[in-house]
């Protein structure tokens, strides 16, 4: 009897193959083995020196098997390679190594009947033996999901699911998390300790956590992708190399779309109107209570920089104007004005309006603020960022019509009268 070890084979690659030939109650006398590979896989002769390994790959390999007494056994180790995926046509088709082992043998009693002179001599039986292993026809591990959540102003947490393909259980011995800028592993970022050396049979899932910093130093964004590496080991010691790439795009794009935005001041401002109803005509006391607190850049606040370390900061006086283009009011007051935002992180800025239409208004005053260029020890003026300013409106001001008017005629000339 033959034994082909292991059960399959991983793709993508080199594992050494184990065949284990039982003599039984026969007497061996001689034979060969051949190993025959499929497309895909290839083979090297037993005991192939490793400086020439690369030149001693081939599709079949033809082993003498030498004499074996009754009841002993003939072992066999040599390595197949694997290619990790097929394409085309050849998708369909199953990667496998084929073991014929052809021998001439006699039975045990033979020897016993010789001896007695009692049957002529004849020539040893012949009889052909067939093993086979297929490689795999999905990775060891596949990767079920991949996510990331933002659970502070810099810090990343990534989850990976991985399914496990193989028929019989595996060892894991170390991973390792690859992930391209600006996102690296914590310290003591590795959630998953007690993986090691963890037995994984056919269908169980995996569940890896990482928590991750984001690093601002990173100067161009990588086209690179996140890899999770995973070392399986089987039961003879081998070591296997899982390369799986993580679909983290969702997260990127977000981090990205911060980037863009990393250097922006933003500025928040709610107009608060003291009554809901009005006549056209009539003023209407309005306050704009505007916020400088956020000026400071997203990218200063993940630096840990506080808002009362940033306004003591060289940061210019800010200029403010309220407008009434493309809504229904004229305003009227200290409608343009400048704030030391040094000295204020929040001010309240009353004005008028006056509704210029009846009916149900939506369209109200609008803020801008904008630094005032700051002048330089050369001279020159540099010109500061822009500010966003993300204003809160009353949702309607129901401004009612004319219902009677008041009117006193004087004549032109006095003198008639």
């Amino acid at each position: 009897t033959i034994e082909l070890n292991p059960l399959f084979l991983i793709p993508g690659h080199v594992q050494n193959v184990r065949l284990v030939f039982h003599s039984g109650s026969d007497i061996i006398t001689g034979g060969a083995v051949t190993l025959i590979c499929s497309e895909g896989l290839q083979v090297v002769p037993p005991k192939t020196d490793q400086s020439k390994l690369e030149e001693a790959w081939r599709d079949e390999c033809v082993i003498p098997l030498g004499a074996c007494e009754p009841g002993k056994k003939i072992v066999i180790t040599t390595l197949v390679k694997s290619t990790s995926s097929r394409s085309g046509n050849d998708a369909d088709n199953v990667q496998e190594m084929m073991a014929k082992v052809e021998t001439s043998y006699r039975h045990l009693s033979y020897n016993n009947v010789m001896e007695k002179g009692e049957e002529p001599d004849s020539n040893p039986m012949k009889t052909l033996l067939e093993a086979m292993v297929t490689t795999l026809d999905r990775p060891a591990l596949a990767v079920d999901g991949s996510e990331a959540f933002v659970f502070d102003d810099d810090r990343v947490l990534v989850n990976v699911s991985l399914h496990c393909n193989t028929p019989v259980p595996f060892f894991v011995k170390e991973w390792n998390l690859d992930l391209p800028p600006p996102l690296v592993v914590e310290e003591d970022g590795d959630l998953n300790k007690g993986m090691f050396q963890h037995a994984i049979p056919e269908g169980e899932m995996l569940l890896f956590g990482f928590k991750c910093l984001r690093a601002d130093d990173s100067d161009e964004p990588s086209n690179e992708r996140p890899i999770l590496r995973v070392v399986l080991q089987d039961d003879f010691g081998k070591t296997f190399l899982q390369v799986l790439p993580l679909n983290l795009d969702d997260i990127y794009k977000q981090l990205r779309k911060e980037d863009e935005y990393a250097e922006l001041h933003n500025a928040t401002a709610e107009l608060v109107c003291s009554v809901k109803e009005g006549s056209v005509g009539h003023p209407v006391p309005f306050v704009y209570n505007l916020n400088l607190q956020s000026l400071i850049s997203p990218k200063a606040r993940r630096s840990n920089m506080s808002v009362s370390v940033a306004s003591e900061g060289p940061r210019p006086t800010v200029l403010y104007t309220i407008i009434s283009e493309g809504s229904d009011w004229i305003v009227s007051g200290k409608v343009q004005g400048l704030i030391d935002s040094k000295r204020a992180d929040i001010v309240s800025i009353p004005f008028r309006g006056i509704p210029t239409q009846s009916g149900l208004l939506r369209h109200f005053p609008q803020i801008i603020v904008e630094y005032l260029p700051i002048t330089t020890l050369s001279g020159s003026k540099s010109q500061p960022p822009p500010i966003t300013v993300l204003t809160k409106t009353p949702e309607r001001f129901k401004s009612l019509a004319f219902t009677n008017s008041l009117s006193l005629a004087v004549p032109q000339d006095l003198e008639e009268f």
